[in-house]
């Protein structure tokens, strides 16, 4: 029973992970469109707690990166990628950190069951750079699960920060250029005919990444 409830916790936790930011997500968009004014006269101060909020914001899952991404475009435009790089690379830290104290051990308990699951395990902790690398770049891959299930699975920290830059680099930038152009998947279902080099881009990232993931777990690990 005790690890029956070590295991339904994590679950919840990477549940928890994966639901919150698309609620909150809601309330920045309003925030954005209807006074973007707002953000824009910040003072140094202000943008100074604006960005140190956001490591919070993005390591306790409390938005999605790629909308804050989005939002950061259509507000500052490229002039806000680097410090959303900088608040990204401590949020990860952040995040990493915190499902380091629930440990995990049920779920990989739960993992190692099996003798696939095993090997799975032992592939992502002798490949994890480029496990870290693929599952950043992949577009539907939400960062703070990411952040949970790598911590689990055991990946070297140097790994997770070293490849988790590189990797959200091209993802970030897209969503940054979508939001200075003000799109959005969800106009691109309403109006097919803007699709654009970007909406195609990740499209290209997705199937990178899960073609990446496939040839790595096919990969036999030396003993």
């Amino acid at each position: 029973m005790r690890f029956r409830k070590k295991l339904f916790f994590e679950i919840a936790y990477l549940l928890w992970m994966g639901l919150l930011p698309f609620i909150s997500s809601l309330a920045l968009g309003y925030l954005a469109v209807s006074n973007p004014s707002f953000f824009l006269n910040l003072s140094l101060s202000q943008q100074v707690l604006f960005w140190i909020s956001t490591v919070f914001v993005m390591g306790l899952a409390l938005c999605p990166t790629t909308f804050l991404a989005l939002f950061v475009g259509y507000i500052w435009g490229f002039q806000g990628i680097w410090p959303l790089i900088v608040a990204y690379s401590f949020a990860s830290i952040l995040g990493f950190g915190m499902a380091k104290l629930w440990k995990g051990h049920a779920m990989i308990r739960w993992i190692k069951r099996t003798k696939k699951g095993a090997q799975f395990l032992s592939n992502v902790q002798a490949q994890s750079f480029s496990w870290v690398f693929l599952a950043r770049l992949s577009p539907i891959f939400p960062f703070a699960i990411t952040n949970a299930m790598m911590s689990f699975l055991g990946v070297s920290f140097l790994d997770f920060c070293l490849a988790g830059m590189i990797g959200m680099l091209p993802r970030t930038a897209l969503a940054v250029w979508t939001g200075t152009q003000a799109k959005s998947w969800e106009y691109l279902l309403h109006h097919p005919e803007s699709f654009s080099w970007q909406d195609g881009a990740s499209l290209v990232l997705l199937v990178l990444s899960g073609l990446g993931m496939y040839f790595l777990a096919r990969r036999q690990v030396k003993a």
